[in-house]
């Protein structure tokens, strides 16, 4: 009887040893919101008064019509403190403006020295190369970066459809955001983790600032699933992501997805809102 159990654990061992371990690991979700300061405002009332503190008590300096843009310097409770243009700081009641995002530009990028010039050597005649087929680029994981693409605008699709139906604005692509996104999702799958937090490059809002991504409120989501689909069905099945979905304040969003040997792929979503 003892041999026969014997046998049977022996059996169990084996099959255990034997199974499967190239399955996807359990899909992930994960998300992040973040309110940035005001910088700019655009006023939305006829004319606005601007105080000499944050007070209604405090003497008036000067008025302001509709639709003139200030820039902000801070805030004391419902007050922006702001600059005029000559220079001059005031107050003016926030609650009369609509907070507005201005393109600062990109930094120039140093140019290296130009290298001395050479003297020309005769040039021998050269005989015509046939030109070779291209392929289409492909992602370190082998997928080609035309498929990864393809992906990411069914993505935007979805979340776009999901905001109609909730009677929202369709988020506009943002080209600088989407590339971004696909190098937070590259860097999820070369350094295996998964959190908002890169070893890299911090936050995603500290990603957005080093990368001179401008915004008012942003957000990020992270999945990890087999398909465009299933992550974005898990994505509207939890309430923290569907906000950030279906969030008003959004005008923008870049998706990167990259593909993943734990999970199949990564999927990244950022927002932004920055009304101009």
């Amino acid at each position: 009887m003892k041999g026969k159990v014997l046998i049977i654990l022996v059996s169990l061992l084996f099959l255990v040893s034997c199974a499967r371990t190239d399955e996807l690991a359990a899909p992930r979700e994960s998300s992040m919101f973040r309110r940035a300061e005001v910088e700019h405002c655009r006023i939305t009332a006829d004319s606005l008064e601007v105080k000499a503190g944050a007070g209604n008590k405090f003497p008036t300096i000067t008025t302001l019509n509709k639709d003139d843009e200030v820039r902000v310097l801070g805030q004391i409770d419902e007050w922006y403190v702001i600059r005029l243009d000559n220079n001059r700081i005031g107050c003016i009641d926030s609650t009369q403006t609509q907070p507005i995002v201005k393109d600062k530009g990109q930094p120039q990028q140093p140019q290296p020295a130009p290298a001395p010039e050479q003297p020309q050597q005769p040039q021998q005649p050269t005989q015509p190369e046939e030109p070779e087929p291209t392929q289409p680029p492909t992602d370190a994981g082998g997928e080609t970066n035309q498929n990864l693409a393809t992906m990411e605008r069914e993505m935007i699709k979805l979340v776009n459809q999901e905001r109609r139906k909730n009677n929202l604005q369709a988020l506009a692509t943002d080209p600088e955001l989407t590339r971004v996104a696909r190098i937070k999702a590259q860097d999820m799958v070369e350094n295996n983790y998964f959190s908002h937090y890169s070893p890299n490059y911090g936050s995603p809002f500290d990603m957005m600032d080093s990368f001179g991504i401008e915004y008012l409120t942003a957000a990020e989501n992270l999945a990890a699933n087999a398909t465009v689909e299933k992550a974005h069905n898990s994505l509207m099945n939890s309430s923290g992501h569907r906000q950030n979905i279906l969030n008003p304040n959004f005008t923008h969003i870049g998706v990167g997805v990259k593909p993943s040997q734990k999970y199949g792929y990564i999927f990244v979503q950022m927002f932004i809102g920055k009304p101009e």
